[in-house]
């Protein structure tokens, strides 16, 4: 009876080892299995560079100004790059920082199309992030 009872529970322990194995070295992890359900249907018509896309097509309207929830940006047309007051900079600076790593090229964009000099401190800052965004 001892014999029968060892081999149970030996069968029932390598069993659980044999699943235990299977699931941790089947390939895909919780995480990857979530990842692969939040995945986004991209349209079979996209290039694969959508932001590239759209900063092109925003290119090919020059009269098209996109904003970023930073209407009151508009008040500072004339002022120059060097003039601004750090209570300003830090009004585009809290822009800047609020936008998607992807916004930024095109906030730029639309910062200019709207006549606006950039702080410089802040243009140094946006083109770091512009950069470490390209990588």
């Amino acid at each position: 009876m001892k014999v029968i009872l060892l081999i149970l529970l030996a069968f029932g322990a390598v069993v659980a080892l044999a699943t235990w194995i299977s699931n941790k070295f089947s390939g895909k992890s919780k995480e990857a299995e979530q990842e692969e359900e939040d995945k986004i249907e991209i349209p079979t018509d996209c290039c694969g560079a959508h932001e590239v896309c759209e900063f092109e097509e925003m290119l090919k309207n020059p009269e098209e100004i996109v904003y970023y929830e930073d209407e009151e940006l508009d008040r500072f047309r004339g002022i120059a790059a060097d003039a601004y007051t750090d209570e300003q900079i830090d009004e585009f600076r809290e822009v800047l920082y609020t936008l998607k790593d992807d916004e930024i090229r095109m906030w730029l964009l639309s910062i200019e199309r709207r006549q606006l000099q950039l702080p410089q401190i802040l243009r140094q800052e946006a083109m770091l992030l512009f950069a470490e965004v390209s990588q």
